[in-house]
């Protein structure tokens, strides 16, 4: 077993006991709407501050959608600092997949991650947010959430070929930064987004 695992495991079973004595779940488990299976033993607000410095460190992100035959498909996106609400906003072409394919099903995720290979893992991390996808083109979203000067080059035909993607996830998942997973299966934390 990597070093890195043995301490993240020592670590889980430091955290599961906090949380026992601090009178939380059995197990972990938080007993609240739509989260059968969400295991959280740090409050929320440390695992979404955690979630932010990751978002901070690496901005792009995984987008996964789900196309036409109910396959799910990821790409690598450029995404802005969330809002207050969590919203996570991301630039792309108009009629692209991503955009056609939230059209027909906006159950999206976006995963950010590192997985520290030349550390031996001693410092990866990941944060998935999963909510719902909705397409943006009205010139009020592009100049409030389009892209930098900087990048609109990218877009040959700006502001008219431009598509905003709006995130706005409904469950975090988090695992790295200083927040542990269960020790037996290695399930990530999680919070509900209102």
């Amino acid at each position: 077993m990597e070093l890195g695992r043995r301490k993240l495991i020592l670590g889980a079973s430091a955290a599961g006991l906090a949380t026992v004595l601090a009178g939380g779940a059995a197990k972990g488990l938080v007993t609240q709407e739509a989260s059968d299976d969400l295991y959280r033993v740090d409050d929320s607000a440390t695992i979404m501050a955690a979630a932010r410095e990751i978002i901070r460190e690496d901005y792009i992100g995984v987008l996964v959608t789900v196309d036409e035959h109910g396959m799910p498909r990821a790409r690598p996106v450029g995404v802005a600092a969330p809002l207050e609400d969590w919203s996570l906003w991301i630039s792309t072409r108009r009629g692209s997949r991503k955009t056609r394919q939230i059209a027909a099903n906006p159950k999206a995720t976006l995963h950010f991650g590192s997985d520290d290979t030349p550390n031996n893992h001693e410092n990866a991390y990941y944060a998935s947010f999963m909510g719902l996808a909705s397409v943006h083109t009205d010139a009020e979203s592009i100049a409030a959430r389009g892209p930098s000067e900087r990048y609109r080059a990218l877009w040959p035909d700006y502001p008219n070929d431009l598509a905003l993607i709006r995130l706005k996830p409904q469950r975090l998942e988090v695992m790295g930064k200083g927040i542990l997973p269960t020790e037996d299966i290695w399930q990530p934390q999680g919070v509900i987004i209102p």
